[in-house]
């Protein structure tokens, strides 16, 4: 018996840890870029003076907006870019927030004294499914070099919402420079 509850103390911690904490639960990434930019000029960069974020983001405050940007100003920085008034690259991000719901249905079978009895439950399971786009233009040419997006399932608290932020620029921008084939 005791080994059984230290079993399942093993295997509830973690669970419990995971979902007291802000995140985005299953977080996709991808990049799409221009073949034939030359990442390697691009040193400085400035965001765009009209940035655009979607309205439809219900966890985008004017704090979250903050958030991003010293979020992309870190990541950016630590890639050795360096934030100027007349800068190579353009930075700009939007965010898109959907309600989003999905019907699930278990099947179980369920033995009785005369026979048995398949049974069904089904239950509908609501969430909040969030997209980060991070932009990145050229400013000599005006044209798109670089886009990053991460998609994922936003849980927690808006309290909580600066981590999730950060895990996403984190993933997104991890990605810039691409990595020519």
């Amino acid at each position: 018996m005791k080994k059984a509850t230290q079993l399942l103390t093993i295997l509830l911690l973690p669970l419990l840890l995971m979902t007291a904490c802000n995140s985005i639960a299953n977080l996709k990434t991808a990049t799409e870029y221009d073949k034939s930019a030359n990442f390697a000029e691009y040193g400085s960069y400035k965001f765009m003076n009209e940035l655009s974020y979607s309205d439809t983001f219900d966890n985008y405050s004017g704090e979250n907006k903050r958030t991003i940007e010293n979020a992309i100003h870190k990541q950016l920085k630590r890639k050795g870019l360096e934030e100027t008034e007349i800068a190579d690259l353009h930075v700009n991000f939007f965010v898109i927030d959907t309600h989003e719901s999905k019907s699930i249905t278990n099947t179980s079978y369920r033995n009785q004294r005369y026979g048995g009895m398949t049974h069904l439950d089904t239950y509908i399971k609501e969430y909040e499914q969030g997209t980060l786009i991070v932009d990145f233009v050229d400013v000599k040419s005006k044209k798109l070099v670089w886009r990053g997006i991460g998609t994922g399932v936003i849980t927690g608290k808006q309290k909580d919402m600066e981590r999730t932020i950060n895990e996403a620029v984190t993933a997104v921008v991890s990605q810039y420079p691409p990595k020519k084939a």
